[in-house]
């Protein structure tokens, strides 16, 4: 007998015997044209169990049918009420069953068991109020079990169990409600009207809120997650990208774009191994390398690149790799290793001269005559002047490193300060071309510490004659120390002034660990003034820096 015709022996709807089916209350199999049919013999049998008069099974569904029974019996909020009286129990046997499914479940504690009946009883009870309710279910009750599916995502309740919960509840209620009205004699039909056609929606309606509220949770968590890890990688200090498996890039971070030198559009679509030039040897799959390359713009970086597999199941479907910019580090270890150099080198050339001086004093002072004494302590002076400057410059360079460099701005003789400055220096006499009327606005020491640098750096890395001329232009004052060695290389101009390297000077053929154009820089701007290179016509080397004039 198919569907339709049992449900029409029964008087119910075909969905309240798919119903009855799926519960394992009436057996049904399936046809060769694919629809579920019900043996007659199965439907007799569930008839005859529950009721012996057959005019009764045919008034199943009008209640005015039912003869003589009291209103209390056939009406459907008393056999609700009766469903209700039994959550309870039916939490009890929920957790037998789930157990069944889940043995697991088996290992709960006591408070777990207590929790779960709780909560298995609360959902009976909430079954059948939205089934009392029938259509004129609130919404809001509806989103109170969409709450409690959200609650079950966030505790990591698996998705399987809470449907496996769900359905345990489902067949416990149409069981419990069979019951129900068998204990209740001839009137049995009523009730399971009642179970099938307003319970089991109402089960339906429950099931779809809770899953909605768990599937929900699950994706606002999931966005989250995702929101949490594209802030990460859009904003990390280290570059990150994804590669396919012919080496295109299908994603580039800001921070990959900036230790390339290009815009991130130019980087998605290109090859990898065109944008990391000259790294010929580098390996797309590779687990770590460290890889010199040169950017765009000609700015030569070191990269550690570390790359990992991208998968798909079982399947490799590409590469991600972080690239870590080694380039400051490196340059830091440079400039360590340069103040190293410095105190090194740059002292010792004064002490080993203040050494020498001073033995020979000490051996031979009654062969020397006053001159020859004079001579020898103007000399020791100097080179004591040369260490005290360079402690100086040194303690000046870290003052500016924190802006907390004080000069003390007053009108200063731009001839006479010169003439000073070039007392403490050894290695030759410039030329000095200034007007002695030219005054500026300046701290005298720090502006004969700037003087100082660049003379010794002239006489050190260029050639005689060193000439200092000053001239007055628009409410300033100009210097100019000109020498006639080889000049600066034009690929070191750009960063001559720099602060990260104390090399000074890498245009010279014999480096320097000075701090030199540096400091320079530093005091000139802090006596609010500009320094800046020019290469002459004629040849040689031109530092110029300008002071605001008194």
């Amino acid at each position: 007998m198919t569907l339709p015709e049992a449900a029409g022996l029964l008087r119910i709807p075909v969905e309240s015997v798919e119903a009855l089916v799926g519960a394992g209350y009436l057996r049904g199999s399936s046809s060769p044209d694919g629809r579920v049919r019900v043996a007659l013999g199965d439907l007799k049998a569930f008839l005859a169990r529950n009721s012996s008069d057959d005019d009764a099974v045919l008034g199943i569904i009008d209640v005015t049918d039912a003869g003589d029974a009291p209103l209390d019996e056939i009406d459907p909020q008393s056999l609700l009420d009766a469903l209700d009286g039994r959550s309870e129990d039916m939490a009890r046997r929920a957790l037998d069953l789930l157990v069944a499914a889940f043995p697991e479940a088996g290992q709960w504690t006591l408070h777990q068991q207590t929790q779960f009946i709780n909560d298995a009883r609360a959902r009976f009870e909430a079954i059948l109020a939205i089934a009392a309710l029938g259509s004129q279910v609130d919404d809001v009750l509806v989103e109170e079990l969409a709450v409690v599916g959200a609650d079950a995502a966030r505790a990591n309740t698996p998705l399987q169990e809470l449907l496996m919960v769900l359905r345990i509840s489902r067949d416990l209620v149409v069981q419990t409600a069979v019951e129900v009205a068998e204990e209740r004699g001839r009137h049995w039909g009523l009730a399971l009207s009642l179970v099938l056609t307003r319970v089991l929606p109402a089960m339906d309606r429950l099931t779809d809120a809770i899953a909605r509220g768990y599937w929900q949770s699950v994706m606002n968590r999931q966005d989250q997650s995702r929101a949490r890890f594209e802030n990460v990688v859009e904003n990390a200090g280290d570059g990150v990208y994804e590669i396919d498996l012919d080496g295109r890039i299908q994603y580039a971070n800001a921070s990959l774009a900036v230790i390339l030198g290009r815009p991130v559009d130019e980087l998605v679509g290109a090859r990898l191994l065109d944008v990391l030039q000259p790294a010929t040897e580098f390996r797309l799959d590779a687990g770590q390398t460290e890889v010199a390359i040169r950017r765009a713009d000609g700015v030569p970086r070191v990269l550690d690149i570390r790359v990992v597999e991208r998968r798909d199941g079982d399947e490799v479907v590409g590469f991600d790799g972080v690239v870590r910019d080694l380039t400051p580090a490196l340059q830091f270890e440079e400039l360590r290793n340069d103040v190293l150099a410095l105190l090194g080198h740059e002292l010792r050339r004064p002490l080993t001269t203040v050494l020498g001086l001073g033995a020979m004093l000490g051996s031979h002072s009654d062969e020397l005559d006053a001159l020859q004494v004079r001579s020898i302590g103007e000399r020791i002076r100097q080179q004591a002047e040369r260490m005290t400057r360079l402690v100086d410059d040194l303690d000046q360079m870290s003052l500016l490193e924190y802006d907390t460099l004080l000069v003390n701005r007053q009108p200063v003789g731009v001839r006479a300060t010169v003439v000073s400055a070039l007392a403490s220096i050894s290695g030759g006499a410039p030329e000095v071309d200034i007007d002695p009327a030219l005054e500026v606005l300046a701290d005298r020491r720090r502006f004969e510490q700037v003087v100082a640098n660049l003379v010794e750096n002239a006489f050190e890395h260029g050639a005689p004659p060193v000439v200092v001329t000053a001239t007055a232009s628009d409410g300033e004052v100009v210097v100019h120390v000109t020498d006639h060695g080889p000049g600066v290389d034009p690929l070191a101009e750009p960063a001559l002034f720099s602060r990260l390297t104390l090399t000074g000077l890498p245009r010279r053929r014999s480096p320097s660990t000075g701090l030199g154009l540096a400091l320079v820089r530093g005091l000139v701007e802090a006596m609010g003034g500009r320094v800046w290179y020019e290469s002459p016509p004629e040849g040689g080397a031109r530092f110029s820096f300008t002071l605001p004039a008194a």
